[in-house]
């Protein structure tokens, strides 16, 4: 895709402009230029921007971005009647750490002022993301009284470029084959949202070493650039993975060191720690010298109720290899010249050893009724911490707890604050549940502003963190997570009024947009096809006046996705389910962004069976709970107070007091069917 979250908003579809990526114009500057164009230089040659002395290269691109969108020049000093001044405050604002700003006019001038450069950065683009989205190149056009700092000072986003998910590497929808312009497109978007950390979560591993992983040497050299891009632009560049993966030749090359566990998610590209330990640091040592640049190692410890490092049999200390996993890990990068810093992605360890470790084996072994309390003193002090919240755990796998007695929960995110760890982090996973549904739009906008409450207001968590496996469709997602990681406070009318005016060029239709985006929005809490019918047209309707690649793809996922719920329909039989299939076969064959759905495959005849099995996993995903929830919002009546120490839940009087029934009991298609 162009992801083209601040790219293409305004760049015409014919307009893609190939460029070198060092030090360079992007894509994004060269729109905004064209676009001052058609809009007239009057005030711009009568404006200037005045920047601050030497200043840092965050602030540098923040400031070419504001000049080509507005035409203004970039200046030491003052060069017409009006100017927009960035400053420094001599004497540091309390009010507005940290990264925070202040935007005031007054007589025709207008200053963005901050403690610190980083402050000054948000600033410019908090200014130039408003004008974007009044459709408005003056600055001075309106009055400007903004003083403002984020709700969060960890605000990052987990894109995960890796063979699930059902994006599969499909062309141009899945970041497993973004090359560098289309990343820096997304870091674009995530820049002018103010973003400050990009977590690349890759489950690939590049060793000349093993020749099978040249495939992935183009990965390795994309993400340096990525990596790199990162720091010029003022983010960090995170790294997350499982600490026994390793390549998938190294995998197959060693039979008898493999990981292999009936409860764990992963199979072929990790070892058995307690066999294999000096390869996976061997292989790892040259990952982490290669990104010897990186910010954060986030370790994913344990997936589905166990230890990437337990044995098929688990083990009477479990916590064993905890503590050598991490030192050894220490060590490593301080050996390859890696100065990251070591966050635990503590992934509900307690809430997956409770539910998917046999009972039997939890008796025999009871130190898994104590993961989380035993690993906690093992991690490094100064180690950041991330988890999903409980509001996520339970809407996400609620019926999964009950069948499993429905076992107290603590807030580990609390547990984490109260033990010093820095930052803390609050996974939103909530929003890509890991299906092929997940492809498709679903803006969550008042599911994120309910996480960010839950998160400012009441965890008094350092970050907010999102999850993203396809991005392209899914613009209005990332935007809705995006604003409120920096603004807990924002309300549903805001956010939407927001990506009404990103998504469109002509003020004419920005209000068909909203109605769309609402409307989206409500269908997933009633579910009625009328609902993902209407907004279906409603974004149709703008297409054909309007150039943004962000507005064509959400346009054509929704259409997909339309099509995906009325297969869903009771009653539909098979023979109108192949008449839909056809229908959406020959709808999306011209839709650019879905060609890794049609053409992938070049040979028709496979292709459309392929694309028949995919659409099947489609319907079944959107009926499954665990990947899109029946209620968007959470009941928080189920867990009314967050706690560091284990509470019960409260089901709703309808589930009643006993085990829920298996979440598969009504499936006849394995692997649910079990």
């Amino acid at each position: 895709m162009s992801v083209a979250h601040l790219i293409t908003v305004f760049r015409p579809r014919e307009r893609c402009v190939a460029v070198n990526s060092s030090a360079r114009p992007s894509r994004a500057l060269k729109s905004f230029a064209l676009l001052s164009l058609l809009l007239g230089a009057s005030f711009a040659e009568a404006a200037s921007i005045v920047q601050v002395k030497d200043p840092s290269s965050a602030l540098s691109n923040a400031l070419e971005h504001l000049s080509a969108y507005t035409g203004m020049s970039v200046a030491a000093e003052p060069e017409g009647s009006a100017s927009l001044r960035i400053e420094l405050n001599a004497r540091r604002n309390a009010k507005i750490e940290p990264q925070g700003y202040t935007i005031r006019s007054k007589s025709g001038h207008l200053t963005i002022s901050a403690n610190d450069a980083e402050g000054a950065t948000n600033g410019v683009f908090t200014l130039l993301r408003t004008l974007m989205v009044e459709h408005r190149k003056d600055p001075l056009s309106r009055p400007w009284n903004l003083e403002e700092k984020p709700s969060f000072t960890h605000r990052s986003m987990l894109v995960a470029p890796y063979r699930f998910g059902a994006s599969y590497g499909f062309a141009r929808l899945s970041p497993d084959r973004w090359d560098f312009e289309q990343w820096k497109d997304y870091l674009d978007l995530m820049r002018l949202t103010n973003m400050t950390n990009l977590t690349v979560g890759s489950a690939r591993m590049y060793d000349p070493q093993y020749p099978d992983s040249q495939r992935e040497k183009f990965r390795y050299e994309t993400w340096k650039q990525v990596m790199d891009y990162c720091h010029r632009i003022g983010m960090q560049f995170d790294w997350f993975m499982q600490p026994n993966l390793v390549p998938e030749q190294m995998f197959w090359d060693h039979p008898d060191k493999r990981y292999v566990n009936n409860n764990g998610a992963w199979y072929g590209n990790g070892l058995d720690w307690s066999k294999g330990k000096d390869l996976i640091l061997g292989t790892q040592k040259y990952t982490m010298s290669y990104f010897k640049d990186l910010d954060n190692l986030v370790l994913m410890y344990t997936d589905g109720g166990s230890f990437f490092f337990d044995n098929l049999g688990y083990s009477a200390n479990p916590t064993e290899n905890f503590a050598d996993v991490t030192n050894s890990y220490v060590a490593m990068l301080k050996s390859a010249g890696n100065k990251a810093k070591l966050i635990n992605m503590n992934w509900g360890l307690q809430f997956w050893a409770d539910l998917a470790i046999p009972k039997a084996v939890r008796d025999k072994y009871p130190k898994y009724r104590t993961l989380q309390i035993d690993t906690i003193p093992l991690l490094p002090k100064d180690a950041g911490w991330e988890d999903a919240s409980v509001l996520t755990w339970v809407q996400n796998f609620g019926p999964h707890i009950r069948n499993g007695g429905s076992p107290p929960v603590a807030e580990s995110l609390l547990q984490a604050k109260e033990h010093g760890f820095k930052p803390v982090i609050d996974l939103f996973w909530y929003m890509n549940p890991e299906s092929a549904i997940n492809m498709f739009p679903h803006p969550y906008i008042r599911r994120a502003i309910q996480e960010a409450h839950y998160a400012h207001d009441e965890l008094r968590v350092d970050g907010a963190k999102g999850y993203r496996l396809a991005p392209p469709m899914r613009f209005i997602d990332d935007y809705a997570f995006f604003r409120v990681a920096s603004d807990a406070t924002l309300k549903q009318e805001q956010i939407v009024n927001e990506v009404a005016g990103l998504l469109t060029e002509r003020p004419e239709n920005v209000a068909t947009v909203i109605k769309a985006v609402n409307t989206l929005e409500q269908f997933w809490s009633t579910r009625k096809v009328e609902d993902i019918e209407s907004a279906d047209r409603l974004f149709r309707s703008v297409l054909a006046s309007e150039h943004g690649k962000n507005l064509e793809y959400v346009s054509n996922g929704v259409t997909f996705l339309t099509y995906i719920v009325r297969m869903a329909q009771p009653g539909v039989d098979v023979h109108q389910r192949a008449k839909l299939k056809q229908q959406l076969y020959e709808t999306v064959k011209s839709m650019y962004i879905l060609q890794g759905l049609i053409a992938d495959v070049v040979w028709i005849p496979e292709a459309q069976r392929f694309f028949s099995a995919r659409v099947d996993m489609m319907v079944q995903d959107y009926g499954y709970f665990q990947y899109v929830p029946p209620q968007d919002l959470f009941d928080r009546s189920i867990y009314p107070k967050a706690s560091s120490s284990p509470l019960p839940l409260h089901w709703p009087a309808e589930a009643g007091t006993k085990p829920g029934p298996s979440p598969f009991a009504d499936l006849t298609d394995w692997p649910y069917a079990r």
